[in-house]
């Protein structure tokens, strides 16, 4: 007779583990970096960011395929999907590089201005609104004629370029190179630099260098790309809660911002 002993079924689905939520013995104790001292490293870090975005479109084009070639690791023990979308990355991360790497030869390796939000519509300034109709100060009929017609040409054409706008701006097309030049303008030199940099240094960036301070994982790992590209949407999340999301490590026990909650990091000296 065999005895038949109850086993309790396994859940469905992912369950909660103490990964994510417990703290490394090698991560108690360490000094959290005070408030000023990350204020000030962030001022120098928007400063090198603002310095990079003076070069020109094959540069960023360049960062961006080592970014995506480098993103999600090499963790061998990575899902298949995982695996797949890595690889996926990586080809995409190449062709990248070497297109922007071909354009690198015909352009100029530095822009007149530094951030284009005209790119957020990758729509030039209208020519007709930069003209100007000048009526002389005691006009002849011949004059009035003539500045009529310039103000009617003009009118026509603000009219059809307005009429060009409402076609493109619902085409599929044009969203797309909306959705890309936003892209650039909100993530853009910022994103490369605070996953690039951090990255590769594991946790500091130049100014968390030269502050000497560094972001750390709760749970010992090291910090990767992509941790750090998290934290950069942390950055992001930040702003978009008017800044409350930053001041929130003026009070949180382990001065956590809201770029430490989403990634599960702390701020330390040293």
């Amino acid at each position: 007779m065999s005895m038949e002993t109850d086993q309790p079924a396994k859940p469905a689905g992912r369950v909660v583990t103490a990964e994510t939520l417990s703290v490394a013995p090698g991560v108690l104790g360490q000094l959290l970096a005070e408030p000023w001292r990350r204020l000030v490293a962030m001022a120098l870090d928007i400063s090198v960011v603002g310095l990079l975005s003076l070069l020109s479109t094959p540069f960023l084009g360049l960062a961006i395929g080592v970014l995506l070639i480098v993103l999600l690791g090499n963790r061998r023990e990575a899902p298949l999907l995982m695996k797949a979308l890595r690889w996926l990355l990586r080809g995409v991360g190449v062709a990248v590089f070497a297109l922007s790497l071909l354009a690198l030869g015909h352009v100029s390796k530095v822009q007149s201005r530094g951030l284009n939000l005209e790119a957020l519509t990758n729509r030039a300034e209208s020519a007709a609104l930069k003209e100007t109709v000048f009526v002389p100060t005691n006009p002849s009929m011949s004059d009035l004629r003539v500045t009529n017609a310039q103000l009617q040409e003009q009118v026509e054409t603000l009219k059809r370029e307005y009429r060009e706008q409402q076609v493109t701006g619902s085409s599929w097309l044009y969203q797309a190179r909306a959705f890309t030049g936003a892209l650039g303008v909100t993530f853009g030199w910022s994103g490369i630099y605070f996953t690039l940099i951090a990255g590769f240094l594991r946790g500091k960036t130049l100014g968390k260098f030269l502050l000497r301070i560094r972001a750390v994982k709760l749970n010992g790992k090291p910090l990767t790309f992509f941790d750090a590209f998290l934290r950069h949407g942390g950055y992001m999340a930040g702003l978009a809660m008017g800044l409350l999301g930053f001041l929130k490590l003026l009070w949180e026990p382990n001065r956590q911002a809201v770029e430490d909650r989403i990634v599960g990091t702390v701020v330390i000296k040293g």
